[in-house]
């Protein structure tokens, strides 16, 4: 039968930042629903899970949100969806939270790495509304469950306040993983790409259906399309390669995780190398011991395909103002951008990047910059794009009763290759990295076994990156199975 589930969280916030902004691992990988200062949190919770039993399965969910800060009082909806299953085929409709790996002891206290694994959809953001079809891990006939595939066919539509207001998400998944006895190694990539909209000067990027169709291939755009998606590809593409292995023992699992953010073409044919996100998990089985979940992440973003290339730009180019123009001060010649500086989850026709209500979709170390247009301001992507992190989590159990999770983050952040207005070779790439240091700490003390809990949890951020500063929160969960 179907399990259901409800829940209600009321958490309070306070940071010694009052009028700027929580720390980060107050709000990092929390699905953009906790207070960004201080303030409190109502969280109401409702949904089924899949009957197993059945050849045929639904599930639906709801998450509805009260959040008060310094912005003042707004409800909003954390999650709404539906889903069917059949088999191996799933059909998601609505809003739905993406899957998280690498989890705390306890699933409540949240992912113990930066990312979730996922360095393009880390579950850093508010969801989006779409619709998706995926196919769960299926054997491939005749390798006798060796060789199974796994994917994603989805769209979205992008409901927050940005540069291009209401541009579509496409994404495009595809895995294949080799099973031998204890071990499995996975390999694939996914794709995300932001198409239509329309821009603040009233710009209508092209969203019929052939625009679609060329939009999810990769393909050149119309006449319609700007001539940078004229001479690339319509629309702004991103995603990731993923590289995962996992051994798995009686007692533990060790997983080695190489994923690999990419920006364009150089980008998916490795010429990024060796960016990437790195991770190493230890995880036992038992998760009440003291220390039952030990995971190492490291973040590497210095390369993008990298300096830019060039070329001489023509008479036509240099007339036509073309996007790509480069102006060098000490030869007084125009030159195109051929390639190279790949500037992750930026982008010119897209100003707003790869956000969503201001909050990276991606990396949550990729911080948020802001775009100013006749008094009117729009997210603008990343600022800190280049980057070397080291991250390291912690989880288990205090006195075999009280799940706990620890999160300690250092990175050097050297800017990004563009200015907000995607000039290049205007300073924003630093020579000296504004260095950065993150922590937090949360624990579950149950109170009534299985139904209520308390989460207590501080925060502690010193840096050049971010705002200086303790943070705490105070959580208290009922939760009713049925």
């Amino acid at each position: 039968m179907n399990d259901f589930v409800v829940s209600l969280m009321l958490l309070g916030a306070v940071s010694s930042n009052a009028s700027t902004q929580m720390p980060f691992w107050s709000t990092a990988g929390q699905f953009g629903t906790m207070p960004e200062l201080s303030g409190g949190l109502a969280l109401l919770r409702a949904g089924s899970s899949f009957d197993e039993s059945r050849t045929l399965q639904w599930r639906w969910g709801a998450s509805l949100g009260l959040r008060n800060d310094y912005w003042g009082v707004n409800p909003f909806v954390d999650e709404l969806n539906a889903g069917l299953r059949w088999k191996k085929l799933r059909l998601d409709l609505g809003m739905i939270h993406p899957e998280q790996h690498f989890l705390a002891s306890d699933p409540v206290l949240g992912p113990l790495t930066v990312t979730s694994g996922n360095v393009m959809m880390s579950g850093n953001a508010r969801t989006m509304p779409g619709a998706a079809l995926t196919l769960e891990p299926w054997n491939v006939p005749f390798t006798a469950g060796h060789l199974q595939l796994a994917g994603r066919f989805g769209d979205y539509w992008t409901i927050d306040r940005r540069y291009m207001q209401g541009a579509r998400v496409h994404d495009t998944a595809f895995y294949l993983i080799g099973n031998i006895g204890r071990f499995s190694i996975t390999a694939g990539i996914d794709n995300y790409t932001l198409w239509a909209g329309v821009s603040p000067e009233g710009r209508v990027q092209p969203h019929s259906f052939l625009d679609y169709l060329r939009a999810i291939t990769g393909r050149q755009g119309g006449a319609d399309a700007s001539l940078g998606d004229q001479i690339n590809s319509l629309g702004d593409h991103r995603g990731r390669e993923l590289l995962r292995l996992d051994w798995k023992a009686d007692d533990w699992t060790l997983t080695l995780q190489h994923d690999i953010p990419y920006d364009d073409r150089s980008g998916m044919k490795t010429h990024n190398f060796p960016d990437g996100v790195n991770t190493i998990c230890l995880s036992f089985k038992d998760k009440s011991a003291w220390i039952s979940d030990i995971v190492y992440e490291h973040h590497y973003t210095m390369n993008q395909s990298g300096d830019c290339e060039r070329r001489l730009a023509t008479r036509e180019e240099i007339d036509s103002r073309d996007l790509r123009l480069y102006f060098d001060e000490a030869s007084g010649q125009y030159f195109t951008i051929v390639g190279g500086a790949d500037n992750y989850c930026n982008n010119y026709d897209y100003r707003s990047g790869w956000t969503a209500f201001a909050r990276q979709i991606g990396s949550p170390l990729f911080f948020s910059r802001w775009y100013r247009d006749d008094e009117t301001y729009y997210s603008q992507g990343t600022w800190n794009n280049l980057l070397k992190a080291h991250h390291l989590g912690i989880s288990g159990s205090l006195f075999r009763k009280i799940p706990y999770r620890l999160v300690l983050t250092y990175s050097e952040n050297y800017g990004c290759w563009y200015s907000v207005l995607y000039d290049y070779g205007t300073g924003t790439r630093l020579e000296k990295p504004l260095r950065q240091f993150s922590s937090g700490f949360s624990a579950s003390i149950p109170i009534l076994k299985g139904a209520m809990c308390l989460i207590p949890s501080v925060y502690y951020d010193k840096g050049e990156a971010i705002s200086d500063g303790f943070g705490a929160t105070l959580a208290l969960k009922y939760t009713f199975k049925r």
